[in-house]
């Protein structure tokens, strides 16, 4: 089973637990609290380690490169759908300059909206 499920599981039971202490022993309510408060602070950490991790990044590797093709073979931009309106001219994110069609921004990788 995966960490994360069981995490999920264990942390469902674990508030059952304090809730039922809470309603059925008031007297323990304290405790209760005190044990769903600790038990998120060490759910949280204990997601954080087991989160997904993609592949390692060679040293080599650019950063500044965007997963969005801005432009397709040697600079063209991309054609656009014949039902969108002509785009603004420039990024709404940084306001550099992008010429009509263009799906990111080349200055700053945003993808941009198609109207």
């Amino acid at each position: 089973m995966n960490a994360r499920i069981l995490l999920s599981i264990i942390g469902m039971v674990v508030i059952g637990v304090s809730f039922f202490i809470i309603f059925e022993y008031p007297s323990y309510a304290n405790d209760a609290f005190y044990l769903l408060l600790a038990w998120m602070v060490t759910n949280f950490a204990l997601l954080y380690a087991t989160r997904p991790r993609g592949p390692p990044v060679s040293a080599g590797a650019s950063t500044d490169t965007s997963p969005f093709p801005s432009s397709g073979p040697a600079g063209a931009p991309l054609p656009s759908s014949a039902t969108s309106s002509p785009s603004l001219g420039f990024c709404i994110y940084c306001a550099a300059p992008i010429s009509p069609g263009t799906r990111a921004c080349p200055a700053c990788g945003h993808a941009l909206p198609q109207w």
